[in-house]
């Protein structure tokens, strides 16, 4: 099976994305906000963060839980390997492609 390199930033991006089309405005607010002014997003407990954590991994991407283990964070400037099967399967389903 063919694997492709995806960019966290274009896996956020497609995060976001979702969320829009979900109609989680303040998920999708704070992730573009992190986006813009940050390298990484760190994700706790609440149910924003819970939004923005599911809707990333449904997206592809892995956050890693932080050493205390009560929060992931999602660095954006890294890369993510996956399927390219699965890869296409999410654009399909985001962008109807």
């Amino acid at each position: 099976m063919k694997s492709v390199t995806i960019s966290n930033r274009e896996i956020a991006t497609m995060a976001f994305d979702r969320l829009c089309k979900e109609n989680k405005t303040d998920a999708a607010i704070r992730l573009a906000h992190a986006m813009l002014h940050s390298q990484s997003i760190c994700l706790g407990l609440g149910d924003m963060e819970w939004d923005i954590d599911l809707t990333i991994q449904k997206c592809g991407g892995e956050p890693r839980t932080n050493y205390c283990g009560y929060s992931v964070r999602f660095h954006f400037s890294r890369e993510t390997e996956m399927s390219e099967h699965r890869y296409r399967s999410i654009r399909n389903e985001i962008y109807g492609e």
